[in-house]
């Protein structure tokens, strides 16, 4: 079987994560890299030993391209999946999904019409830490799951950010960016979507157009609670990012980035040792093989479009302070959460 020919949109930081997953995937080959910045493409190109383009268009009229990876700011990946599943290429799409839901709904249709593959790369379910924890809670070990805390403080690191980040209307802000892989998390290892949202979001570091804060309360569809509290500070401040899950008989923490897992034993918490995985490659691994006819995808494009309507939910409930009813339930039409 011939390697799948992959072009890189975007040359920014995902996108080189994403080539040396390319590398490092079997069935897998970098052909090209497109970027508006002719320099940085250039320069991206040289790296990875790719084509440099500054045309979108020009790299999907390439019959040597089968699957584009979308690595550009939010408010562009409504065209480039819509363009790419017209040029039928499938697709690696980093979250969120998009901006609004009628954008994931455009893009849903375009795959649709196509028939390709689209992977959302909700990056936290192909990380080792995350994975364990997910069996350990859903095996009962720990009796049943009573609620989950997502906590994850972090710098802003307002000076590395491009302005498209520093602005809602472009998809900026922590809650569509970390908020997407703190609600993915805790819903996957809960195993439920999202029934409703309580939320307040806001910028009181910064005073930005975005957010740098934000804290929400999810009520599951299974029953279940969680709450999810995150922090860009601006200088002074603890770096923690965790998920620590309340069971009948137990409790367990995680941390996907560090891949630290540990669970209670006699009031404390003892380490339990994980294999680190890349979870890049482990996300493309997995798209090439549904491409390839011999896995299913872990992330559904129902999914993605799940969690951009929780994320929109949760603005709505800080404009209004009200609870906001998510109304898309992925598993009625069939088992989407995967795992």
């Amino acid at each position: 079987m011939n390697d799948l020919g992959v072009a890189i949109f975007g040359a920014g930081r995902a996108g080189n994560a994403h080539a040396r997953a390319i590398s490092q995937t079997a069935g897998a080959r970098l052909i090209a890299v497109f970027d508006a910045d002719a320099e940085r493409a250039a320069a991206f190109a040289e790296d990875h030993g790719c084509q440099a383009f500054t045309s979108s268009d020009e790299v999907l009229r390439r019959d040597d391209v089968a699957l584009v990876m979308v690595a550009l700011p939010n408010f562009l990946h409504e065209r480039a999946t819509v363009d790419a599943a017209s040029a039928g290429k499938h697709i690696f799409l980093e979250k969120p999904m998009a901006d609004t839901v009628e954008e994931c709904d455009r893009m849903l249709d375009a795959v649709g019409r196509a028939g390709v593959q689209l992977l959302v790369a909700h990056s936290q379910r192909y990380f080792g830490s995350t994975i364990r924890a997910r069996e350990i809670v859903q095996g009962g070990e720990l009796g049943q799951p009573v609620f989950a805390t997502d906590t994850w403080y972090k710098n802003f690191g307002l000076e590395g950010r491009l302005p498209w980040f520093l602005d809602r209307a472009t998809g900026g802000g922590m809650w569509l960016m970390n908020g997407a892989h703190m609600l993915d998390r805790t819903c996957w290892v809960l195993d439920s979507e999202v029934a409703s949202i309580r939320a307040w979001i806001g910028s009181p570091f910064h005073q930005l157009s975005a957010d740098d804060a934000n804290l929400a309360f999810v009520q599951l569809r299974n029953g279940l609670h969680a709450s999810i509290v995150h922090a860009g500070y601006r200088s002074r401040g603890v770096e923690k990012c965790e998920v620590e899950i309340t069971c009948t008989d137990g409790m367990l923490i995680f941390d996907s980035y560090s891949n630290r897992l540990a669970i209670e034993r006699d009031g404390a918490y003892s380490p339990i040792e994980v294999q680190r995985v890349d979870p890049f490659t482990e996300e493309l691994k997995n798209l090439v093989g549904a491409i390839n006819g011999t896995e299913t995808l872990r992330v559904s494009a129902a999914w993605g479009r799940h969690i951009v309507e929780v994320l929109l939910a949760a603005e709505e409930s800080s404009r209004t302070g009200s609870e906001v009813t998510i109304k898309s339930n992925v598993r009625a039409g069939a088992r989407a959460l995967g795992g």
